[in-house]
């Protein structure tokens, strides 16, 4: 009897463990989130309970739309221009997102290239989303020491 609550009890924590690896399923996710830092395409965003049209942020939808404010930046945030402290020309636009991996989205939106591309989630609480860009190899590596020599973590 003592022998079977054990098992049960090890695969309860050992599921329990497997899902709350799957950052994509997280209902933290499908907020609304508000830029906070941007460095070196790692975003930092803290939760917002409105959507505010002046702030850059994203929202997440579960049935794989997000919107955000987005620069009208084709190369997306110019963070001397766009962020923080002045007043930036964001536009609203809607996108979709979807589950990669149990850590990765890809996010696309269709008007405006700023935020397309492959994201990693390094952190997910539910006031605080970090998101890495991921890029070719090279590039990866290249981004990867300058995140060491700035000190940068993600």
């Amino acid at each position: 009897m003592k022998k079977s609550i054990s098992i049960l009890l090890l695969l309860f924590f050992a599921v329990g463990f497997m899902k709350s690896q799957d950052k994509t399923s997280d209902p933290f996710l499908l907020q609304t989130w508000k830029l906070n830092t941007l460095d070196n395409y790692i975003y930092t965003y803290e939760k917002q309970s409105i959507f505010n049209a002046k702030i850059p942020g994203l929202k997440f939808s579960k049935n794989g739309k997000i919107i955000g404010n987005l620069s009208k930046s084709a190369n997306g945030y110019d963070i001397k221009q766009d962020f923080p402290g002045k007043a930036s020309k964001l536009e609203r636009y809607t996108g979709n997102w979807k589950k990669i991996s149990d850590t990765t989205i890809a996010i696309m939106f269709s008007s405006n290239n700023s935020m397309n591309g492959t994201f990693v989630i390094s952190r997910l609480t539910e006031s605080g989303l970090k998101l890495r860009k991921l890029f070719s190899a090279d590039i990866e590596k290249k981004l990867d020491s300058i995140r060491r020599t700035k000190n940068i973590s993600y």
